[in-house]
C-alpha cells in the first residue's frame, strides 16, 4: 500500500507540472515575441538564454535516455537544429513511451515475468541465471575489513603515510622518498615515492613499431586463476616478470566501507589470467607486485586508469610506473565513445554485461557470471592495446611539434600515475572538503531559516561522523536528498524522521532516536545562529580551506603538461613573482576602498606600463595631489611594454620622438564638443603625475605634450567647413519644404526657428469621411480608406485541441 500510495502521489506531482508547464507554454506562444525582442532588449536577453538553457536540458536528457541503447541522440544546437532532428527526438520519445508501458503492466500484473522454464527456450548464451540488481548489490555480508592487520579507523589526522615498506626499481632511495613536504595550503604531506621514477619513464622501443596484433586466447575454452594464498601469488609473480606488457584492472565496493574497498585485482598476459582476491588479511603482501608494476621495461595497460591509482596507493601500496591508458588514446583517436564496454565491442566483438558493474565484489566464492565478469575487463585489454598502437603510430605527425600520439598518451598517462592519495578531513565550521557542506549546499536550490540553516550543518556533521564509527559510506546512512529534506522540514518525531529518510538502511534505524535528539539542539541554537548567507559567500580558491591535507585526487586536478614539469602534487605549485607594494596607490589614491588589498593576488608575470584611461580626469589628481608621495621603492619599468591604450589610426610619427595621448583617450563625440566650446582637454600628465628615471636613479618629471599650434588650427579649420556645410544642408531643404513649412525660418547659426503658422481653412478643406472615391488609370473606383483593416491582424491565440478517440494515439502525428 505504501508503494501504491507513493506512485499515486508522484503521478499526480509530474501531471501537475506538466499542465503547468503546457499552459505556461500556450501563454508565452500567443505573445508576439519577435515585438518584444524589438522594443526591450531584456527581453530579448532574457528568452536568448532560456533558450540555451532549454537545449542544453534536452540535450542531456537525450543523451540520458539513449544510453545503453541503438539510438543516436540528434544533435541540437540551436533552434533550427530541432525541426532537424525532429524525428530522432520522435523516436527516443517512442523508445520511452515503450518501456515504461511495458514497466506499468509488470508493475500492475498484466504481463509476468518469464519463469526459469520458458528461459530455457533461450539461446545458450543466455541460459544462464538472470540477475537481479538487488540480488547481488546489496548483501548482508560481514565486513571482511574487520579481518586485516591493520583494522581501519577512519579516524585519522596526520597525513597519509605511503603503505610501501620497500622500494624495487628505484631512481630514488626509499629514505629520500618517504619525506614530509609542505602543501601549497600550508599543510603538510608526503611527496610521491615513485615520482623522478614515472617522469623519467619511456616506452620500450616495441611501442613505437607496428606489428600485426596479437590475438587474444578463446575465452570460452579458457579460465583465470585464483590467487589468495601467498603460493599462487609467487607463482604469478614469476609469470609476470617474463611479459612485456600486462592487463591490470580492480573492482571496488564503496557502500559497506568508509573510504572504500579495493575487493578484487584483474591481471593478464598474452598467455593468462589471474583474478587476485584484496580482501585477505595479508592483502599489504601484495606489494611484491610493485616488482612488476614499477618497471619501465614493462607495459601496464589501464582502461580509465584515474580511480585505480589512488585505490591501489591507498590499499595496497602499489604505484605503476610505464602507465598506457587506453581511454586517453581512444579520446586522442576521436572514437565515439571511449568507455571499455565500446572497445570490447569495437575490437573483439564481445558484449560485456554491465549488470555486474555495481556488485558487491566482496561476496566470497564469487558467482560464476561475476567471475566472467571481471576476467573479460583484461582478457581482451591486450589485443586492444595492439589495434590502438598501430593506429596511433599510423595517425602521428613526426614532423609536428607533439605530434607523435604515442608520446601524447605517454604524457596523459603519466599524469595519472603521479596521482597522489590524501585523507578527506571534516571541517563542521566552514563545510569546506569534498563531501563538506558547502559545496553540497551550493549544488542545491532554495534559502533556509537560521532554524534550518542550523539543522542541516548539524544533521550533515552528524551523517560524517556515524559513517566513520560505522565505517559505512554517507550515503547509506542518509543520502544527500534526505538530509535536504530534513533541513527544510525539521522533523522532530521518530516517525516523521523516518518519511524523510528514503531508503532506510539497517543502520539508520538504529540510530534515528539520536538524529532526532540532534535536530531539536540544533533548532533551538538556529534561533540565534548566523544566516545562511553568511557562511555562504563565494569563495576563492586560495580562501577555502582544505584541512590539514589536500584533498583525494581526482581526474579533474589533474593538470596534464610536460612530464618533465610534474610535480608530485596534484594541485601543482606556483611559484608567484615578488612585487614591491605601496601603503597607497599612486594611481588611483583614495577612489578605491580600503578593502582591496585583501581580494588582491600579486600578477605572475610583472609589472606593465599602462596609460591611464579617460575616465579618471585631472580634477581627480588635484585634489589627490597633496596625499600622492615619491615611490621610497624603485620599481624597474621595462621600456619595451605595450601600452595598453585604444590604437589610433591615421597617426604620424613626431620629429622629436614623443608620445601623444591626445586622442588615445577621447572618443569623436566629445573632442567635437570640446572644440566647439573652445575648452581643451586636460589629461593627467598636464598636472606632473607621471614620472621617469633618469640614468642615476632619481625620479623626474615625465612630459607629454597634448596639442600643438598647427593641430589646433587644422582641427579648427575642419570644424569651420563642417559647420558651413550643414547650414547649407538645411537651407536646401528650407527651399524643398517651403510650401509645406511657411513661417520656418533658419537663422545664420543654421538653426531653425518657427514664425508665424499658416491658418488652416476648414471650410473648403476635402472631407475625409466621406471622401469621393478617385478613379485610377484603369477607370476603377480605388478603395477607400478601411479603418478595420489592420484590426485582426493581433496576435493568434493558442489553437483548439483535438480531442483524442479511442485507437491510435495521435501524439506524433506525421
Amino acid at each position: 500500500m505504501t508503494t501504491d500510495r507513493g506512485f499515486k502521489e508522484l503521478k499526480s506531482e509530474v501531471s501537475a507540472a506538466l499542465v503547468k508547464t503546457t499552459r505556461t507554454a500556450g501563454q508565452i506562444a500567443g505573445e508576439d515575441l519577435a515585438f518584444q525582442r524589438s522594443i526591450n532588449p531584456e527581453v530579448d536577453r532574457s528568452l536568448h538564454q532560456q533558450n540555451k538553457r532549454l537545449l542544453s536540458l534536452v540535450r542531456t536528457l537525450n543523451k540520458t535516455a539513449t544510453a545503453g541503447s541503438e539510438n543516436v541522440p540528434p544533435s541540437l544546437h540551436n533552434v533550427e537544429s530541432v525541426d532537424d532532428g525532429w524525428r530522432g527526438i520522435v523516436d527516443i520519445l517512442d523508445n520511452l513511451l515503450e518501456k515504461a508501458d511495458a514497466c506499468l503492466d509488470e508493475f500492475t500484473g498484466a504481463v509476468r515475468k518469464l519463469t526459469p522454464g520458458h528461459q530455457l527456450e533461450k539461446p545458450a548464451a543466455d541460459l544462464k541465471k538472470p540477475l537481479s540488481k538487488h540480488e547481488y548489490r546489496y548483501q548482508n555480508i560481514p565486513k571482511p575489513q574487520r579481518l586485516f592487520r591493520k583494522v581501519p579507523t577512519n579516524d585519522e589526522t596526520a597525513p597519509f603515510k605511503p603503505l610501501l615498506r620497500s622500494k624495487p626499481n628505484a631512481a630514488v632511495s626509499f629514505e629520500e622518498s618517504i619525506v614530509l613536504a609542505p602543501a601549497q595550503d600550508g599543510s603538510m604531506h608526503y611527496n610521491h615515492p615513485y615520482e623522478q621514477e614515472i617522469n623519467q619513464s619511456m616506452y620500450p622501443d616495441s611501442a613505437y613499431v607496428q606489428n600485426e596484433p596479437i590475438i587474444y586466447q578463446p575465452f570460452d575454452s579458457t579460465t583465470a586463476t585464483w590467487v589468495d594464498t601467498p603460493e599462487a601469488l609467487q607463482a604469478m609473480l614469476r609469470d609476470l616478470k617474463i611479459a612485456k606488457e600486462i592487463a591490470v584492472d580492480l573492482e571496488h565496493h564503496d557502500v559497506h566501507s568508509y573510504v572504500g574497498l579495493v575487493s578484487l585485482m584483474q591481471i593478464s598476459t598474452r598467455e593468462k589470467d589471474w583474478i587476485v582476491d584484496t580482501l585477505v588479511p595479508w592483502r599489504e603482501d601484495l606489494q611484491v607486485l610493485n616488482e612488476v608494476f614499477t618497471d619501465p621495461r614493462i607495459i601496464k595497460v589501464l582502461h580509465g586508469s584515474s580511480s585505480d591509482i589512488v585505490w591501489l596507493q591507498r590499499d595496497l601500496g602499489l604505484y605503476i610506473v610505464g602507465l598506457f591508458d587506453t581511454y586517453h588514446a581512444s579520446r586522442l583517436l576521436g572514437y565515439p565513445k571511449n568507455g571499455l564496454a565500446y572497445l570490447l565491442h569495437r575490437f573483439a566483438n564481445y558484449q560485456t554485461d554491465k549488470r555486474y558493474q555495481m556488485a558487491d565484489w566482496r561476496m566470497r566464492p564469487l558467482p560464476e557470471q561475476m567471475y566472467d565478469y571481471a576476467r573479460s575487463d583484461t582478457h581482451f585489454l591486450l589485443y586492444i592495446f595492439d589495434n590502438l598502437r598501430n593506429e596511433l603510430l599510423t595517425k602521428s605527425d613526426t614532423a609536428l611539434p607533439n605530434g607523435s600520439l604515442i608520446d601524447n598518451v605517454r604524457d596523459l598517462s603519466k599524469g595519472e600515475a603521479l596521482q597522489r592519495y590524501e585523507r578527506q578531513f571534516y571541517d563542521s565550521k566552514t563545510g569546506s572538503g569534498l563531501f563538506g557542506w558547502y559545496s553540497m549546499l551550493g549544488r542545491s536550490s532554495g534559502h533556509f531559516s537560521r532554524e534550518q540553516f542550523a539543522v542541516f550543518r548539524a544533521v550533515h556533521e552528524w551523517r560524517d561522523q556515524t559513517a566513520r564509527q560505522k565505517d559505512e559510506s554517507l550515503f547509506h546512512i542518509l543520502s544527500n536528498q534526505s538530509v535536504l529534506t530534513i533541513a527544510r522540514e525539521i522533523p522532530t518525531r521518530l516517525p516523521d524522521l523516518l518519511r524523510y529518510c528514503h531508503p532506510i538502511s539497517p543502520v539508520m534505524r538504529k540510530v534515528a532516536p539520536e538524529l532526532i535528539g540532534v535536530i531539536q539542539q540544533a533548532k533551538a541554537a538556529g534561533e540565534t545562529g548566523p544566516e545562511m548567507k553568511e557562511l555562504m559567500k563565494p569563495r576563492g580558491h586560495a580562501q577555502v580551506q582544505f584541512g590539514t591535507a589536500p584533498a583525494i585526487s581526482t581526474p579533474q586536478a589533474v593538470s596534464h603538461v610536460s612530464a618533465a614539469n610534474r610535480t608530485s602534487s596534484v594541485l601543482g605549485n606556483r611559484q608567484s613573482s615578488s612585487l614591491a607594494t605601496l601603503p597607497t596607490s599612486q594611481f588611483w589614491g583614495s577612489t578605491i576602498g580600503g578593502g582591496f588589498k585583501e581580494n588582491w593576488q600579486p600578477p605572475t608575470d610583472g609589472p606593465s606600463l599602462a596609460i591611464p584611461l579617460p575616465p579618471l580626469t585631472a580634477e581627480v589628481f588635484e585634489k589627490q595631489g597633496s596625499d600622492l608621495s615619491p615611490s621610497p621603492i624603485n620599481v624597474p619599468i621595462d621600456p619595451g611594454a605595450r601600452a595598453e591604450h585604444r590604437y589610433t589610426k591615421k597617426r604620424k610619427p613626431r620629429e622629436d620622438d614623443v608620445f601623444i595621448v591626445k586622442e588615445a583617450g577621447y572618443s569623436k563625440r566629445q573632442k567635437k564638443s570640446e572644440m566647439q566650446d573652445g575648452v581643451e582637454p586636460v589629461l593627467a600628465s598636464e598636472k606632473n603625475v607621471g614620472a621617469n628615471h633618469n640614468a642615476d636613479g632619481d625620479l623626474e618629471q615625465m612630459e607629454i605634450p597634448l596639442r600643438d599650434a598647427e593641430d589646433d588650427e587644422e582641427t579648427q579649420e575642419r570644424a569651420r567647413r563642417k559647420r558651413e556645410r550643414n547650414l547649407e544642408k538645411k537651407l536646401r531643404k528650407q527651399q524643398r519644404k517651403d510650401g509645406e513649412n511657411r513661417g520656418t525660418v533658419i537663422d545664420p547659426n543654421g538653426r531653425m526657428e518657427a514664425g508665424e503658422p499658416e491658418t488652416f481653412d476648414y471650410e473648403n478643406a476635402p472631407s475625409v469621411l466621406y471622401a469621393r472615391q478617385e478613379k485610377d488609370r484603369g477607370g476603377k473606383a480605388s478603395k477607400g480608406i478601411d479603418p478595420y483593416a489592420k484590426s485582426l491582424n493581433a496576435p493568434k491565440g493558442m489553437r483548439k485541441a483535438q480531442k483524442e478517440g479511442a485507437g491510435r494515439s495521435m501524439t506524433y502525428k506525421s
